[in-house]
């Protein structure tokens, strides 16, 4: 195979492309050095995100003070901070949450901000413009942020990122967990190949060549060093009993033997093993938001949506403009939906739809049996025939539509991150379960089902995102989501 072939191969794994073909049954290609390459390249977006937030106060600085020479201390501070970031697993931060990884961010670029506080204290150098200086570290917190997830794009789009992951079990249990790991790509854990629970047709499971059974794994060579190895059988007498058998003799092999656990309808970022004898149990600390909580996540709601309602207020006026321009009818559209405890609040957009558009579903839906599944499945149309053609589904690809909910946010309907904001017809589709939890906290403008599916998704996966959400709720969490939804507005992605 050719390097060409190669990296083609592997962008179409990446990128979850369902049409592609190994062909023969063997391992996706992987480089030993990738592993060196994304920390190297990690450095570099960091190296430039110090330089572009120095430049940032260097240049707000001068318009204030004048000309004036950088501190000398700044220079050291940053290799400093790029030391912090090493000790703390962050080049590269292979199998890291995303909000753990935004957490050891903070914590890093705090210890800086902190070691510079004690260098201007410690050297007398405690003017006003060497003060002002400080700023660099919470303007590089973001900007590090979006400097990282730019350089992670372009290492998977080349397949450099990640560390390769064997998956055995090919069942339905299977195909789940490599679904999510293509779908978390960020994360680094890379499935190359897959050993099949069965001898069956299937050349691939969701696009990872299947290269033999699960009796040849323990024999099976690679032409690159694989180190870590998922066991993903169903969870039967027969499959638990098979997977400690396994768990046993791979660990001979692969250093690293991960066992997937029943725990799929309470995934929990703070789960923790305990030891009882020669017993394994998992702790799960649920962090349900105690009154001190709320207050942190309504100062940061207020903190983040007052001054974006004030800068976004002249977009806002100006695509309220444009709807009144080209469609009759109000600019604004409010609706009630259901917020905190099932109580009913007012929501409000900006009009994306005709007049008269559950009337014109309607008729869609009679005339077309195909849009009539996708509507009960997703709640959503590919092709609405409801969407104002040209500047509705801009305004919807954009997310600006969302923008007047900024003023709920204020008044305190929703939060800035939270489950999505539903009906109460359409909350009423989720579990017992699902509708009790989203309830726990209020609706969000953004969340968790927004930036990892947006409408690529059904009824299942919005209540499984917003139960996820709930149940793993932190600080870091909400900042990492918000964050995020930046980046997803900005391309695009996912919406229609």
């Amino acid at each position: 195979m050719t390097e060409t072939a190669t990296l083609e191969d592997r962008s179409y794994i990446a990128h979850g492309n369902a049409e592609y073909d190994p062909g023969a049954r063997t391992p996706l290609p992987w480089r030993s050095s990738s592993r060196l390459a994304s920390a190297l390249t990690l450095v570099l977006a960091d190296s430039i995100a110090w330089i572009a937030a120095a430049a940032i106060i260097y240049i707000i600085r001068t318009m204030i003070w004048g000309h004036i020479p950088l501190y000398w201390a700044v220079y050291p501070l940053g290799l400093s901070w790029l030391f912090f970031r090493a000790a703390s697993g962050l080049y590269p931060p292979i199998g890291t949450s995303q909000p753990e990884e935004l957490r050891r961010s903070f914590r890093t670029t705090a210890t800086a901000a902190v070691l510079h506080l004690v260098v201007l204290t410690g050297t007398d150098e405690l003017t006003a413009w060497r003060i002002a200086g400080l700023a660099l570290w919470p303007v590089l917190f973001p900007i590090a942020y979006f400097c990282r997830s730019f350089a992670k794009v372009l290492l998977l789009k080349h397949n450099l990122f990640g560390v390769p992951h064997i998956i055995i079990g090919t069942g339905p249990t299977g195909r789940q967990v490599v679904r999510e790991m293509r779908r978390n790509a960020e994360l680094g854990i890379i499935p190359v190949a897959a050993f099949e629970t069965s001898t069956h047709h299937d050349s691939k499971v969701e696009g990872v060549p299947i290269v033999e059974s699960i009796d040849a794994v323990h024999d099976f060579d690679f032409p690159y060093p694989v180190r870590h190895a998922i066991i993903a059988l169903e969870n039967t007498p027969r499959g638990r009993q098979r997977t400690s058998e396994l768990a046993a003799s791979l660990s001979k092999k692969y250093p690293y033997v991960q066992v997937l656990t029943n725990v799929a309808d309470m995934p929990n970022l703070l789960i923790r093993p305990r030891a009882i004898g020669s017993f394994l149990i998992l702790e799960i600390r649920r962090p349900s938001l105690l009154p001190r909580q709320r207050v942190i996540k309504r100062i940061l709601d207020l903190a983040i949506s007052v001054p974006v309602f004030l800068v976004a207020t002249p977009i806002i006026a100006a695509a309220a403009i444009g709807v009144k321009i080209v469609s009759p009818g109000p600019a604004f559209f409010s609706q009630v939906r259901e917020g905190t405890n099932g109580k009913p609040i007012r929501i409000w957009k900006i009009r994306t739809m005709v007049p008269n558009a559950e009337g014109r579903l309607a008729e869609y839906l009679a005339a077309n049996p195909a849009a009539q599944l996708e509507y009960e499945r997703t709640l959503k149309l590919r092709s609405d025939p409801r969407v104002i053609p040209k500047i509705g589904r801009f305004l919807r690809r954009m997310s600006i539509d969302e923008l007047p909910q900024l003023l709920n946010v204020i008044r305190g309907d929703l939060s800035l991150v939270g489950p999505r904001v539903m009906l109460s017809h359409e909350v009423q589709r989720f579990s017992d379960r699902g509708q009790q939890l989203r309830r726990e906290v209020p609706p969000g403008l953004t969340g968790f089902w927004q930036i990892l599916y947006r409408n690529n998704s059904d009824i299942q996966i919005w209540e499984s995102a917003d139960s996820y959400y709930v149940s793993n709720w932190s600080v870091w969490l909400d900042l990492w989501i918000i964050l995020r939804t930046v980046r997803v507005v900005l391309t695009g992605a996912g919406a229609f």
